[in-house]
């Protein structure tokens, strides 16, 4: 597993192999991430979590607007599911934003604690040899997106 995110310093996770994540996407199809050799930006997702109930739009929109470079994927990992809080369940919530990019089912929390995740929303950038560029947490703008993203736009095929 990865190491979990400092909250200052730099990334020791920088530069390690991202641990391959593997499950059932929404409609129950096997998901694996990273799966092809492509970069990746991964968002880590918890339904009942204010930040990331604000950011889903804004990364929907972003990608709406044609923002997600060429040859990056974008993968969610819906984790920390709890029935008892608001916004259950995950896939109904995503469903009513709009959410377009696959979705990775944690429902043991095992890919979330694979990748160090520490807070939420929680972003991982791994380019196309599976290695870790970035991480982040918190909800980001649209030009923060646009700056992850541009950390693997030149490791796209």
């Amino acid at each position: 597993p990865l190491p979990a995110l400092p909250d200052d310093g730099p990334d020791p996770a920088v530069g390690a192999t991202m641990p391959t994540l593997s499950g059932t996407a929404l409609d129950g199809e096997p998901v694996t991430i990273p799966a092809d050799g492509r970069p990746t930006m991964i968002v880590y997702l918890a339904h009942w979590c204010p930040h990331c109930r604000a950011e889903v739009p804004v990364v929907q929109r972003w990608v709406d607007e044609g923002r997600l470079p060429d040859g990056v994927d974008l993968v969610a990992v819906s984790t920390a599911a709890d029935e008892r809080r608001p916004n259950h369940p995950p896939a109904a919530w995503l469903e009513r934003e709009g959410w377009t990019a696959r979705v990775l089912v944690d429902g043991d929390d095992a890919a979330a604690t694979a990748s160090g995740v520490s807070a939420f929303p929680f972003f991982v950038a791994v380019d196309g040899d599976g290695t870790v560029v970035a991480r982040t947490s918190g909800e980001l703008t649209p030009q923060q997106l646009d700056a992850l993203a541009a950390t693997l736009a030149g490791s796209a095929p």
